[in-house]
């Protein structure tokens, strides 16, 4: 429980301006709202296509663009970014494992992409091309998982410093039984990360043939990218799938996305641990004694490499070998009846991978974590799936070094 007295309200003008003293990013902590040298897409849906308006399209649609690095610089062309420079991109479809299941495999698919300084390029997560404009991309191993990027040199595919990836995501909904139609659709910001502070631009970051690790770290040393954190907060709707207090009765569902960069791809990976804490606001004012102000609810989370996981709804995830697993609700009590509101805050983390004896030669301890909120709402007869929107999460600030591993076979 929490109040606010009038002699804290008075005090703060004075941590205001506290709080803009504190605002300044770490060194090695990623300003992920500007260009990267890497680029995270947290979510893909490879899937059957869709109808909307008459047309055929695709589940997702990944969208990925370049500017002239430094961005501040970018009208000015004061780097000497030549006009229509390539500019190439190894990309990672990564698919999540589970725990017990086919040994923790994340099973991943990695291709290139070049566009443009300047150039824009789409392409669906299906391996069907949206146009004649679309660039030929192979379909992931499974039905849901991330996409990570990084800009390669052109002449042998060795990783370098070019903090000029910007993108986004659109994700459809099914089409649905009353209209035979997709009429969900949502977007989401793509993460971007820098290359650390110490190299030049074009500074070579690992091996040729892209073959060595991906290294983030708050050290901002030469030769690694910055990283991120492993705490993730953001706004949550409550489920409630059938009408009831409180008001509106708009009925819907809430799922979370989370994933880690912590990967060792078509290898076993141990899974990773999240405390999630929820809370509540009523109406009241604000107060000490209101059982309904700020309500807790704790629980956690568990999840190999990536994972979507209901607030009160269960599901499976697709391993991409064929195989299925199980994906148990967060908390049937997350629903609007029993927290008393329709929104919230979550709360996921600090991250850590913990060992359960099926990935003996991965780390443990703490990792990064990135988080989207994903809502679906409509009716019971379509599954909620009328309308869609998504949230991404925001971050706690504190940098956590983590490696990201690629491999292009088991």
């Amino acid at each position: 429980m929490k109040f606010i007295t009038k002699s804290a309200l008075l005090a703060l003008p004075a941590l205001a301006l506290a709080t803009q003293a504190y605002a300044a990013l770490p060194a090695g902590l990623a300003d992920t709202t500007q260009p990267g040298s890497v680029i995270v897409f947290p979510k893909f849906i490879n899937a059957g296509q869709v109808t909307v308006d008459g047309n055929t399209v695709s589940r997702t649609e990944i969208e990925i663009g370049a500017v002239c690095p430094p961005l501040a610089a970018f009208a000015r062309n004061a780097v000497g970014c030549v006009e229509h420079a390539p500019v190439k991109v190894r990309f990672h479809w990564v698919c999540p494992g589970a725990e017990g299941f086919d040994s923790n495999i994340c099973r991943e698919t990695d291709f290139d992409v070049v566009l443009s300084i300047n150039g824009k390029l789409a392409f669906s997560a299906d391996g069907i091309p949206i146009n004649t404009n679309s660039p030929t991309v192979p379909a992931p191993k499974c039905a849901r998982g991330y996409l990570l990027g990084w800009v390669i040199r052109a002449s042998d595919d060795a990783p370098i410093k070019f903090d000029a990836l910007i993108g986004n995501g659109v994700i459809r909904g099914p089409n649905v039984a009353s209209s035979g139609t997709s009429t969900a659709v949502s977007a989401y910001s793509a993460v971007t990360i820098q290359a650390n502070d110490a190299d030049p631009l074009n500074a070579q970051l690992g091996a040729a043939n892209s073959s060595s690790p991906l290294i983030f770290t708050a050290a901002n040393a030469p030769g690694t990218y910055k990283t991120i954190t492993g705490v993730q907060v953001g706004d949550v709707r409550f489920d409630k799938t059938v009408a009831g207090l409180p008001t509106p009765n708009v009925l819907s569902q809430t799922a979370l996305t989370f994933l880690t960069l912590d990967v060792r791809s078509n290898q076993p990976n141990n899974p990773v641990f999240a405390d999630l804490d929820f809370w509540n606001e009523s109406n009241a004012g604000v107060s000490s004694t209101n059982p309904n102000f700020e309500r807790l609810m704790s629980s956690f989370t568990t999840f190999v490499c990536w994972e979507q996981v209901g607030l009160t709804q269960a599901s499976t995830v697709s391993l991409g070998n064929g195989q299925t697993a199980p994906v148990a609700a967060i908390d049937p009590n997350l629903n609007q009846g029993f927290m008393g509101t329709r929104k919230g805050i979550v709360l996921a983390g600090p991250a850590t991978k913990i060992a359960d004896g099926n990935a003996p030669s991965d780390s443990e301890g703490p990792v990064t974590l990135i988080g989207l909120v994903d809502t679906i709402e409509g009716t019971v007869a379509d599954g909620f799936q009328n309308r869609k929107y998504n949230f991404n999460m925001s971050s706690d600030g504190f940098p956590v070094n983590t490696t990201f591993i690629p491999r292009s076979t088991p």
